[in-house]
């Protein structure tokens, strides 16, 4: 039993050995999987940091490309800012032109009424006039009737009295007469009854003719009053012509303003569309580098996917090793049952035969101790496939969230493939939008031209109707010349009056013109000859520098010996100097009076000339300032309007500016769902839960976008509304610029009216100008003798210049006569004094002969 008992522990102990030796192995099969593992967490781990930093890249990229295309928008902003204020300008500009047509159109009408008035006036003038022509024909053949009965009646009265006399001597003679004498009693009383109706007759047409001619002077009363009338109208409407000038030449300083301003803004839109071309190619590159990147990280996906594939292979593998190993376990579990049961024989055994046993307990201890080992090993083994267990579950776990990764990944990279076709397609109608606001500007541009030549065209056709009209007002005018040929007897005082204003104010002028011309010469006369003097006087100050530098010299040379000439030299010098000076002086004083003189003349006629504008600009201020308060008026309507029209204008650009911002929040939001999922994959943060609040954000998001475009809907709708509602404001403003045009169109009727009126005026500057003429000649004559009087001047100072030179060629002899004379001293005392002086006097020689004389050309 023994025997048995030691071959099965035998066999127990070589497969326990075996078994051990097993054991090993799957512990050295375990630290290389373990080792494996490892090195395949720190090759996805490095993987994934480089996933990670390419992550961040690609975000940092697209952050700036999202700040380049934001400020693209905003410059395409200010663009449609600039361009919608140039729309309003332009509108602006048109609506002052229709206005300015409305006018002109007022004015052509006024002065078609006023022609009609003229016309009408001057036919019952006509009419009048030939009435009155044939009223006094009548009455002059009337009194000539009447001067030739009232002659007849006095020579018949002269007869009588004659024959009263002859019958006074015939009474003195007889009483023969008697007869006769009744008779012409007869004849005397018929006599005084003819000449008393006759006298009766004469005073009667006496007082109808009074009563005519009263008539007639308050006819030719109320025909002057009409005339200052039409006179005073005249004058406003020269007025309003020269403020319609006025207006019409700043609306084409600020037309070629706008066009000038439309072509700058046109070039900046072009180069914004170009730029945002250009930026939109990035884009596209950019997002194609994008895909090829995203293509990169499915690829690397792919292979990521594979390598799990391949450590799920291996997990297979393992699981098949492990199976085994749990097949072997349940050998040993089976194993030790066994032995177990072999343990409770050993121990009845040991209990029957405890005497038996006392030699084999020792290998009782050691079998003991070896079951110990045994047990512990088995123990670390259960232990460690435990670990291998919890490893592989974990493994699953992994691999399970990131195949979940994945799947989501795959789903945020479909939805903003989504949101890039969306994005594309907002591009597009952006795109469709800005080419049909270039053709809106293009259409502006052309209609604009188009206006401005019939403008242009309308302008022609107006100067041929001024032109017409003129020509029909010198035909009106030599007419009314005419009448006021016949007029002239009661004219006479008005016109010596209005002619003695306007000789004084030609007078005026021409003084004026002629104050100013002579003003002007006399004070370029005066600079230049003050210029020429002050050159003459720094030329003889340096003369007389250099002849007191030469006199100081001479002075130190000849300070002992030359005393005397060098007094007289400076004594001639001061007294040239002085007579110069005095010369000058006395130049300078004429001309001063003579300035003088003319500009208190020039005074003079500024006064009166300004007193004389004084009065007539009162006169013209308040014809004026009804004119300014006409077109304040229309000016304030114009203004409302246009406040109506940028209130709108305003309106729809910060609903557009709302619907624009709420876009880019969404984009915004968009793009940091993206990074937020894009730092979740590569954080590897994927948990059941956060995989649920991804979804629920999404959804979220989505709803947001649904809301969203909803609202773009609704402001689309609110924009076209708007834009209908803009589109009425235009019609309203078109109806009224017409209405204006039409004011403008009789307002150049007036102007029309004026200019009639101007070439009168023109034929007065005619005369102006001769008589300014005739005052330049004079002016010219006056220039001639002042002229002549500095030529004398010159020639004065040419004498003054010449006797100075006179003087330095004296000056000059003299020095020489001193410069031989110490010479002739110098060579006495060397030949008496000796050798021992000699060397000195020879320095002293050489000294005074290297000096240069002061006064030789190089001094000058």
């Amino acid at each position: 039993m023994l025997g048995k008992l030691e071959e099965e522990k035998a066999a127990v102990q070589c497969k326990l050995k075996w078994k051990d030796e097993q054991f090993r192995h799957l512990e050295e099969a375990l630290k290389k999987v373990q080792d494996d593992f490892r090195a395949a967490k720190k090759e996805w781990g490095s993987d994934r940091s480089t996933l990670v930093d390419r992550i961040d890249t690609l975000e940092a990229d697209l952050d700036s490309k999202i700040r380049v295309a934001e400020d693209f928008r905003s410059r395409l902003d200010m663009c449609s800012q600039a361009l919608a204020h140039e729309e309003g300008r332009r509108k602006r500009v048109e609506t002052e032109m229709s206005e300015l047509r409305h006018m002109y159109g007022n004015v052509i009408s006024e002065y078609q009424g006023a022609k009609s008035m003229v016309e009408s006036l001057s036919s019952k003038t006509d009419g009048d006039i030939a009435y009155l022509r044939s009223s006094l024909a009548e009455k002059a053949t009337m009194l000539k009737e009447i001067e030739y009965s009232k002659a007849r009646i006095e020579q018949e009265n002269e007869d009588l009295r004659s024959k009263l006399k002859e019958y006074q001597e015939a009474q003195i003679g007889g009483a023969d007469a008697v007869v006769s004498l009744k008779s012409l009693r007869e004849k005397f009383r018929a006599l005084e009854q003819t000449h008393r109706s006759c006298t009766e007759k004469l005073r009667g047409k006496e007082e109808e003719w009074r009563l005519q001619m009263t008539k007639l002077v308050n006819d030719l009363d109320g025909c002057l009053s009409q005339l200052e009338s039409k006179d005073i109208l005249i004058v406003q409407l020269q007025n309003e012509l020269l403020g319609s000038h006025r207006s019409l030449e700043l609306q084409t300083v600020d037309n070629w303003e706008a066009l000038i301003i439309l072509t700058v803004v046109q070039t900046k839109f072009y180069e914004s569309c170009s730029f945002v071309d250009t930026a939109k190619l990035n884009m596209q590159h950019h997002c194609e580098e994008i895909e090829k990147e995203i293509s990169s990280a499915k690829k690397q996906l792919e292979e990521q996917s594979c390598i799990i594939a391949q450590s799920q292979a291996e997990q297979k593998q393992q699981s098949g090793v492990i199976t085994k190993l749990h097949a072997r376990i349940e050998e040993l579990e089976h194993m030790e049952q066994e032995h177990k049961k072999m343990q409770r024989q050993l121990d009845a055994y040991k209990e029957m035969r405890d005497n038996m046993l006392r030699d084999a307990h020792c290998l009782k201890d050691e079998t003991s101790k070896k079951e110990s080992t045994l047990q512990v090993k088995l123990r670390e083994a259960l232990s460690a496939l435990d670990e291998a267990n919890c490893a592989l579950a974990d493994r699953k776990r992994e691999l399970s969230q990131l195949e979940i990764s994945l799947h989501h990944q795959k789903e945020a990279i479909e939805h903003l493939e989504k949101l890039k076709v969306d994005m594309e397609a907002e591009a597009k109608s952006y795109m469709c939008d800005n080419r049909i606001l270039k053709r809106d500007l293009d259409t502006a541009l052309t209609a604009k031209v188009e206006a401005e030549e019939l403008l242009r065209q309308e302008k022609m056709q107006l100067t041929c109707a001024l032109d017409e009209a003129k020509y029909t007002l010198s035909e009106r005018n030599s007419e009314l010349t005419q009448f006021e040929i016949n007029l002239e007897k009661v004219k006479v005082d008005m016109g010596t009056e209005l002619k003695t204003c306007m000789d004084e104010n030609c007078v005026l002028k021409r003084d004026l013109g002629v104050a100013l011309i002579a003003k002007m010469e006399a004070e370029e006369c005066h600079t230049k000859e003050k210029e020429e003097f002050c050159g003459i006087i720094k030329e003889k100050g340096m003369m007389i520098d250099k002849l007191q530098q030469y006199v100081a010299v001479l002075e130190e040379e000849n300070m002992v010996k030359k005393l005397d000439l060098g007094s007289l030299i400076k004594m001639e010098c001061d007294k040239s100097i002085r007579e110069v000076k005095n010369w000058y002086s006395e130049i300078v004083e004429i001309s001063d009076k003579k300035l003088l003189e003319l500009e208190e003349r020039l005074r003079f006629a500024e006064q009166k000339f300004s007193c004389r504008e004084q009065e007539i600009m009162n006169m013209f201020d308040q014809e004026e300032s009804d004119w300014y308060t006409l077109i304040a008026e229309k000016e304030i309507a114009i203004s409302d309007i246009q406040q109506t029209v940028e209130s709108v204008q305003l309106d729809i650009k910060h609903l557009l500016e709302a619907a624009a911002a709420k876009v880019a929040e969404v984009q915004l939001e968009v793009n940091q769902l993206y990074g937020f999922a894009e730092t979740l994959n590569s954080l590897n943060i994927i948990q059941e839960h956060d995989t649920v609040f991804k979804d629920m954000l999404i959804a979220e998001c989505e709803r947001e976008l649904d809301s969203l475009q909803v609202n773009l809907v609704q402001e689309k709708h609110q924009s076209r509304n708007l834009k209908n509602l803009i589109e009425q404001l235009e019609a309203q403003t078109a109806s009224e610029m017409s209405e204006k045009a039409e004011e403008h169109l009789e307002v150049t009727n007036k102007l029309k009216s004026l200019e009639g009126r101007n070439e009168t005026l023109d034929e007065h500057l005619r005369e102006l100008k001769s008589r300014t003429t005739d005052m330049s000649k004079a002016v010219l004559q006056e220039r001639n003798q002042l002229v002549n009087e500095l030529t004398g001047l010159t020639n004065t100072i040419g004498e003054v210049i010449y006797g100075g030179e006179s003087m330095m060629s004296n000056l000059r002899r003299i020095m020489q006569k001193v410069n031989e004379e110490p010479c002739n001293d110098r060579l006495t005392s060397e030949k008496t004094n000796g050798r021992s002086s000699s060397p000195l006097i020879r320095h002293k020689s050489g000294h005074v002969l290297d000096r240069r004389s002061p006064l030789k050309e190089n001094n000058y």
